[in-house]
């Protein structure tokens, strides 16, 4: 590839990733804003981009049992992924707001850049104010993602209490915040509890999430940071006493930073990543470093931005960690751009690379 086609496919991948997807119907809250930020969203963005607030830009009004289509726009799917459609009867969503499962598409979702979700909403639903919301885990992404965006609705024709609603199943959360849920990297999600309405598609076999995936409204928290203490909260069994040959003594604790506890009888690891050994009962009170978060690669700052990982590689910020690529025959990375080993013309990578794909469109 000449040099020139290279900064000019660059360019038309970084263009495409910042596009990403968005709901178009129902009418988002905060429109004018939240429209224009196609970003996945963040713990403390939890729910719905939160951060534009939930002015009503429109009521849309929604009878129960009606055919009814989520429609989608944008420029980027990054190989589809897993979507739900789901309903809070919370008119200004929280993050302790109960997010409940209405529909949901294992693959392929969404289907184009132009998608739409049909959808019906179940008489189980009760009438009055609520939030309709559209999850996205898309499939080729540079990381864990999750995307969110939430419309006020007015459901007409509902039931008269809550009943048949707490019934249903609860909206995912994954790929955000401290939460050990994640997508199984190369698979699209296989929802855990996807309800009554499900629709597969794509070429991949959907997998279940690993990690602890709970409810929608125990909102996820902020990934935590270096060197916060974790309480120790595993005692020694009264089943397994020290010997009488190596007491230890009440008035001599045992410092949280040494790994081999003062008792022989239990063994040493040497391995740094191994579980900490359980201290005797008169330690149990020392707090244990939390592990550092594993990040998978490089970290970084700027969201967005191109670095440099010396001359022949480079990487795009994505939401503070990066994956390394080699540079394209015959260029170089200086100084956050790429440019042409012989000359000083330089091109910026703004967002994250796409792989297309043949669209292909739900049919229900």
């Amino acid at each position: 590839m000449s040099f020139r086609s290279t900064i000019l496919a660059a360019a038309f991948l970084a263009t495409a990733a910042n596009a990403h997807v968005t709901m178009q119907d129902p009418v988002i809250f905060s429109q004018d804003k939240a429209l224009i930020d196609t970003a996945p969203i963040t713990a403390e963005q939890y729910p719905c981009h939160s951060q534009y607030g939930f002015e009503v830009t429109k009521m849309n009004t929604i009878a129960v049992g009606a055919p009814m289509k989520a429609t989608l726009k944008g420029s980027a799917i990054h190989g589809g992924g897993s979507c739900q459609l789901s309903v809070t009867t919370d008119p200004v969503p929280s993050k302790d707001s109960k997010f409940k499962v209405i529909k949901s598409f294992e693959g392929n979702c969404p289907a184009d850049v132009n998608a739409e979700l049909d959808y019906t909403l179940p008489a189980s639903i009760p009438s009055g104010k609520a939030t309709f919301a559209w999850t996205w885990f898309s499939l080729l992404s540079g990381g864990p993602e999750m995307y969110m965006n939430c419309a006020p609705i007015e459901v007409t024709g509902g039931a008269s209490d809550s009943t048949g609603f707490d019934a249903l199943p609860d909206m995912l959360i994954a790929n955000i915040g401290s939460t050990t849920c994640k997508r199984v990297e190369g698979s699209p999600i296989k929802f855990p509890n996807p309800g009554a309405e499900l629709v597969s598609g794509g070429d991949k076999p959907a997998a279940l999430p690993t990690g602890e995936c709970g409810a929608s409204g125990a909102a996820p928290a902020p990934a935590p940071t270096n060197g916060t203490p974790v309480p120790s909260s595993a005692p020694v069994p009264s089943s397994a006493p020290v010997p009488s040959a190596a007491p230890v003594p009440s008035a001599a604790p045992v410092p949280s930073a040494a790994p081999v506890p003062s008792s022989p009888v239990v063994a040493p690891s040497p391995v740094a990543t191994s579980p900490p050994i359980v201290a005797p009962p008169v330690a149990s009170t020392a707090p244990v470093p939390a592990p550092a978060p594993v990040t998978g690669g490089s970290t970084c700052t700027t969201n967005g931005a191109l670095v440099c990982n010396g001359t022949t590689q480079f990487g795009l910020c994505n939401n503070g960690s990066i994956v390394w690529q080699p540079v394209a025959v015959g260029t170089t990375c200086v100084d956050g751009a790429i440019m042409k080993r012989s000359s000083a013309f330089k091109s910026s990578y703004n967002g994250r690379i796409v792989r297309p794909r043949t669209p292909v469109s739900y049919k229900m």
